[in-house]
């Protein structure tokens, strides 16, 4: 048998039920706005990041600490960092959209539980499972944010200085349409006063301004192209999920294999658990 773990995010914009379904190479959920799947616009991202590094004569070290924090950047961990040290003013999302989530623990144990339910299946057969939440135990966007701010609020982040960093309120962009109203009103015009005195200085502070530019153009294509997922409104269907727990529990394996949703209180998990490790293992 072939056991294949995808991460990769199926989204839909429509409010739906996801069935565990196989989909064709290049295919997508009608009505999700993107008629192909192509991977150049993230390698643009990645490319231009590079550029600038070593425009910058950035270290290998730098480097490789910027790239990851590239990667980091299009996770939720990215914005609780952000969050946390003072950085972060807005989050564009729909506040009730649902996050499908999952523990990793809980991935393992699905993944063990299907080789140990189909080790002995000889038919060419293709089962499908989502492992995930938002049907049976959905937590959303606005409530992952208010235990992030509780979280820091009890337990601040330390400035270099070794200061609490006292979190700030965040602007929630719930459309497209307010996200670029709130870039060409905040931002937009700082950049072009940048560029101004860049030229008034006979191109002094061109590496201030190209920073400066380079930043926005990025949150601005990095938004556009997570906005399905910023904005999603599916729900993941686990069907065949359920079915793989109801067999791993009539089976003869002595291992208790949990992967159950409904067994997550999503504020003790965060607060106890994931925001803690974070502050542990990322910001260490």
């Amino acid at each position: 048998m072939l056991l294949q773990v995808s991460t990769a995010f199926v989204h839909d914009v429509e409010k739906r039920l996801i069935v565990e379904k196989p989909f064709c190479k290049g295919e997508t959920l009608d009505g999700s706005k993107i008629s192909y799947l192509d991977i150049n616009e993230e390698k643009k991202i990645i490319e231009e990041e590079l550029r600038a590094l070593q425009m910058h004569r950035a270290t290998e070290i730098e480097t490789t600490r910027a790239m990851r924090d590239l990667g980091t950047e299009r996770t939720m961990d990215s914005i609780f960092v952000a969050y946390g040290q003072g950085k972060l003013k807005f989050l564009a999302g729909d506040p009730h959209s649902i996050l499908d989530m999952i523990p990793g623990d809980m991935v393992v144990n699905c993944m063990l539980a299907a080789i140990a339910i189909h080790s002995n299946h000889h038919q060419h057969s293709l089962f499908i499972y989502h492992i995930g939440s938002s049907r049976r135990n959905p937590v959303k966007y606005a409530e992952v944010k208010s235990l992030m701010q509780r979280y820091l609020t009890e337990n601040p982040l330390l400035d270099s200085r070794g200061r609490p960093i006292k979190p700030s309120e965040v602007t929630i962009l719930s459309t497209m349409a307010s996200f670029h109203n709130y870039i060409a009103i905040h931002y937009l015009p700082f950049l072009q006063i940048l560029k101004l005195i860049n030229m008034m200085f006979c191109h002094l502070f061109e590496s201030i301004y190209a920073d400066a530019r380079r930043r926005l153009r990025i949150a601005v294509r990095m938004t556009e192209l997570y906005k399905p997922y910023l904005f999603s409104q599916g729900v993941f269907d686990d069907a065949n999920t359920e079915n793989l727990r109801r067999m791993i529990k009539g089976s003869n394996t002595k291992v208790v294999l949990n992967f159950d949703p409904n067994c997550i209180q999503w504020d003790e998990y965060f607060v106890n658990t994931h925001f803690q490790g974070l502050v542990k293992y990322v910001l260490k």
